[in-house]
């Protein structure tokens, strides 16, 4: 396969996760602001750190109002990191790479880019409609998921995919767990803090989860090690190097010379995690544990581009 098409499917795969990821916050934080209207505690801030390059200034006069957030972050065409770029970006990516893709796979993202440029969607804004509208997108990214999941070949085409979606998934795991916690107190057994536990976990799809596999109340140090440790959990770091790790190995089978460098990359960087536990991280601290987790999927990332995708 041409690195410029391993490339495009990797960039495709990141941007579409990085478009779920964004649609789950912006629905949990709307309906959190809605519970909380008129309260003065609530605030878009952690989703604009996360998603937007803005300025502080900029942020903090976007914070408390949601309509423009939510028009400034999934339909602004000026803002490259906005829905509607993003969405756009996959769709370039995947008409470079179009050979190497499925019909269905084609379509579905091809559906997903016209439905964001419907005239008037953005009045569903105005209408009161948002959560529906964000509810309707989230499940056009679910169908292109599973249209991917059954129709694509298990090659090299597959496995550039998945490199991309598990390491921007683990970028925003990371991300989100470290804005959440640095908004709460250092004492990770507050009950005052139980309202932000649960919107974690909702932004992270693992309420139900958690409820099923801590009994008891939320707490900190057990919503920490489901989104960090547990391997089962399909968002958690140790489940996405893992699956990293699986298909690195498929394709060192292939390329076995050019591999070796991102094999060690991907075994150190997968140990750092298997081998940890809450105490381990806390000792750390978790902010730096978070940041240095992220910086390690970047450097892996470019490790990538420079090992297959023939980047300087």
């Amino acid at each position: 396969m041409l690195s410029r098409i391993a490339d495009s499917l990797f960039w495709m795969a990141r941007y579409m996760e990085r478009t779920d990821g964004m649609l789950r916050m912006l629905k949990i934080n709307l309906i959190t602001a809605l519970d909380r209207s008129g309260q003065a505690d609530f605030t878009w801030l952690p989703v604009l750190k996360i998603f937007t390059s803005l300025s502080p200034e900029e942020m903090e006069r976007l914070s408390r109002n949601s309509d423009e957030v939510l028009m400034y972050m999934i339909f602004n065409k000026d803002n490259e990191n906005s829905i509607r770029s993003i969405v756009g970006k996959a769709r370039e990516n995947t008409r470079g790479a179009q050979d190497h893709v499925t019909k269905e796979v084609w379509e579905s993202i091809n559906e997903f880019y016209h439905k964001l440029n419907e005239p008037g969607l953005e009045k569903a804004i105005v209408r009161g409609e948002q959560i529906v509208m964000l509810s309707n997108l989230i499940n056009q990214y679910l169908l292109f998921t599973g249209v991917a999941e059954v129709t694509m070949p298990r090659g090299q085409g597959w496995n550039y995919i998945n490199l991309g979606k598990f390491i921007e998934r683990g970028v925003i795991t990371a991300d989100i767990l470290d804005i959440r916690f640095s908004n709460m107190s250092t004492d990770l057994a507050n009950p005052s803090d139980v309202p932000y536990w649960r919107n974690l976990l909702l932004s992270l799809n693992c309420y139900e989860l958690y409820l099923k596999r801590y009994q008891g109340s939320l707490d900190g140090h057990n919503v920490a090690d489901l989104a960090i440790l547990n391997p089962q959990f399909p968002r958690s770091l140790a489940y996405c190097l893992f699956r990293l790790d699986r298909t690195i190995q498929h394709l060192a089978d292939e390329y076995p010379e050019s591999s070796d460098a991102v094999k060690k990359i991907i075994g150190r960087l997968r140990a750092k995690v298997e081998f940890a536990d809450m105490e381990s991280i806390s000792s750390v601290g978790l902010h730096t544990f978070l940041t240095e987790m992220k910086n390690n999927f970047y450097q892996f990332s470019n490790a990538l581009g420079k090992t297959y995708f023939a980047y300087n």
